[in-house]
């Protein structure tokens, strides 16, 4: 099997190199689809989610148990089998990475019993093929950045079988109105399942959602501990923050906050109303104990015009520190004492039958870093294109444009694209350049297709990335390497049953 002392060709060589990682990311899953194995949850290029990790679940009291047993003999499994093959190709001397990961799981959740309901769930993946994915390269002491997040980022060298507990909890449902309590998924604008590898973000606590008001729901809840992605165990609110790549801090020394972060939990509360037939409204606000606190509020409408529909949105952020940030130690806080950030969002888009065309601009001020753990989901910016983000940074000035086409002649099939300018600012201001990115460009291309008939439930996705440099990044590889001048090639296979 190829290691990272694979020779490196020039750049004139780039192209053939290029096409040998898309064969080969072509040919590893041959063997799940004979599995149905079927496209994982990414994030398509438009910023919004295409698939639920499990079918909708059954409407409120549409199944009713006469008793206990009869509530579980009642309740309905569901299961998902994924196959997902990676792979990046650096410019030059640095070294490329690929990956073919394989995961199946099953959920169950109970009927109603006198509105209360029970559901259980979990996952397993393996590491089938990928080089070294944990030993930093000889020359320029890089690992792999994209790749490894398909398996355990905390243990990356781990090729067996493995996997996690992902739902236990206990649900009441009254009218229209649900209270959960335990291990469950959740989706809110900052914290959400990112679901872009194997298995996708869970949480524990407490959640509440209202639904009792027209056009309006409410929602509220504290927890407590989180299952992030692309790793294996459960953890308290504090020990999730860090098990990604923790950056510096804003004096330029390394930050050292994993594990040493001490909050006693997360509260979230948030409203979402219908205002008009083409107007909706939300309001969120994100406290994290001894950390942060994080407020997001979203306007969008739309208006017919012509023969399509022309749609209108905005988005403000802010933020604050809370507390010691995490650890009254600098190097150890998550957020520094005093940081404030503000941040803009705007989207004017217009689509007309299967054609959707938006253009899309983020402004993060300079008054600080734009902070939310990148363990607990994507933030939602209109720019967002997948497989970078603009969480970390202040002094942001982000313009991306986006489209999308759904193909009449084979129902199902649907192509997108992506592509913006970003620029950050310089990467030795750490003050506001938390983890040494260069200004950059990014394309995304994007084709997904549903299967019908006899293979219903299978959804396959190709997903291309190309990221160049528009920063100066004076030469050194730690802020080139799987960073800046490299592509990306995806093909997800993922099969709900």
């Amino acid at each position: 099997m190829p290691t990272r002392n694979w020779p490196k060709p020039n750049k004139s060589s780039a192209l053939p190199r290029f096409l040998r990682l898309l064969v080969a990311s072509l040919l590893l899953p041959a063997a799940a689809w004979a599995q149905h194995a079927e496209p994982a949850l990414t994030r398509p290029v438009t910023g919004r989610t295409q698939l639920p990790p499990y079918p909708a679940p059954t409407a409120p009291d549409t199944v009713r148990a006469r008793s206990l047993p009869d509530a579980f003999r009642r309740g309905r499994w569901h299961g998902r089998v994924r196959s997902y093959t990676m792979a990046t190709l650096n410019q030059g001397r640095y070294p490329d990475y690929y990956a073919q990961g394989l995961g199946a799981g099953a959920r169950f959740e109970t009927a109603s019993f006198h509105g209360l309901q029970v559901g259980v769930g979990g996952f397993f993946w393996a590491n089938l093929a990928s080089n070294d994915l944990a030993t930093p390269d000889s020359l320029t002491g890089a690992v792999s950045r994209y790749e490894v997040g398909l398996f355990d980022v905390t243990n990356p060298g781990r090729r067996r079988l493995t996997g996690r507990a992902e739902e236990l909890f206990l649900r009441y449902r009254w009218r229209q109105s649900t209270l959960t309590l335990g291990r469950q998924l959740l989706t809110t604008p900052l914290l959400n399942p990112q679901d872009g590898r194997l298995s996708p973000n869970y949480a524990e606590g407490l959640w509440l959602e209202l639904r009792e008001l027209p056009r309006t729901t409410l929602s509220a809840g504290w927890l407590t501990g989180l299952a992030v992605r692309s790793t294996t165990d459960w953890t308290s609110v504090g020990g999730s923050v860090g098990l990604y790549p923790a950056g510096v801090t804003e004096a330029g020394q390394r930050a050292l906050y994993a594990g040493n972060l001490h909050s006693r939990g997360l509260g979230i509360v948030g409203v979402n109303r219908q205002v008009g037939a083409r107007t909706t409204a939300q309001v969120w606000n994100y406290y994290a104990d001894n950390l942060f606190n994080a407020s997001f509020a979203e306007l969008t409408t739309g208006r017919v015009l012509g023969m399509g529909q022309l749609t209108l949105g905005g988005q403000y952020h802010y933020q604050r520190t809370v507390g010691s940030g995490g650890n009254p130690n600098p190097q150890l806080a998550y957020s520094a004492p005093g940081r404030r950030a503000h941040a803009l969002s705007t989207r004017l888009g217009y689509q007309r039958g299967a054609w959707s065309v938006s253009g899309n601009y983020t402004r993060i001020t300079r008054t600080g870093r734009f902070l939310f753990p990148r363990e607990w989901g994507r933030e939602p910016f209109y720019t967002f294109l997948p497989r970078e983000r603009e969480e970390g940074f202040g002094g942001v000035d982000a313009a991306a444009v986006l489209g999308g086409y759904s193909f009449a002649r084979v129902p199902g099939l649907k192509a997108e694209a992506g592509y913006g300018h970003y620029y950050l600012p310089d990467v030795k201001n750490t003050r506001l350049n938390k983890y040494g990115m260069p200004s950059y460009r990014q394309l995304n291309a994007s084709l997904t297709y549903a299967f019908p008939g006899w293979a219903k439930g299978l959804r396959g996705q190709l997903l291309y990335v190309y990221k160049g440099r528009l920063g100066n990044t004076y030469g050194e590889a730690r802020y080139e390497v799987n960073k800046v001048d490299l592509h990306l090639v995806n093909l997800i296979l993922n099969y709900d049953f």
